[in-house]
């Protein structure tokens, strides 16, 4: 009876030194180096419609910024639709595209919020990797009474 209760408390061991073998990253490291392509983090606009002024008014134009929220990859020309769904760890909040030379061109679009369209660059045939990176700053406050934790940042780059 001992020896059965020695072997299982042996067996129960070695399974749960099994059960701690490290497990592999969810994706492989980035390619070192810098970006050979990042979207810009912001665009500025000039407002490019002009809307009517009632009497006795001014219209007074004024530039807005635009922050980046994301990118598209397509495979090719992006009139195609060749739109290439990317990895996602939603948990370190990243999406990322590994890419190889097909032949064909990749094309990276920036997205931009409140601007339905973004622009459009040629990925460098040296590329290996693009990646969507979400970083939130680690300040809390309250806004109009609102608890608020820090703005998002949005990085896109090819290396």
């Amino acid at each position: 009876m001992r020896l059965t209760i020695a072997a299982i408390l042996v067996l129960a061991a070695g399974a749960a030194v099994a059960q701690q073998v490290p497990r592999p990253p969810t994706r492989p490291p980035a390619p070192p180096g810098p970006p050979l392509i990042a979207c810009p983090p912001h665009l500025q606009v000039e407002t490019g419609d002009t809307p009517v002024v009632p009497q006795g008014w001014t219209l007074r134009p004024e530039r807005q910024t635009h922050y980046l929220r994301g990118a598209d990859l397509f495979e090719g020309d992006p009139a195609e639709l060749a739109q290439l769904r990317p990895e996602e760890d939603r948990r370190a909040r990243r999406e990322w595209w590994d890419i190889t030379d097909n032949g064909r061109p990749y094309f990276l679009i920036c997205r931009y919020e409140g601007l339905e369209a973004g622009i459009q660059g040629e990925v460098p045939r040296a590329a290996k990797r693009c990646e969507v990176r979400t970083v939130r700053s680690d300040s809390r406050g309250a806004r109009f009474g609102r608890e608020v934790t820090g703005p998002e940042r949005v990085e896109v780059d090819c290396r």
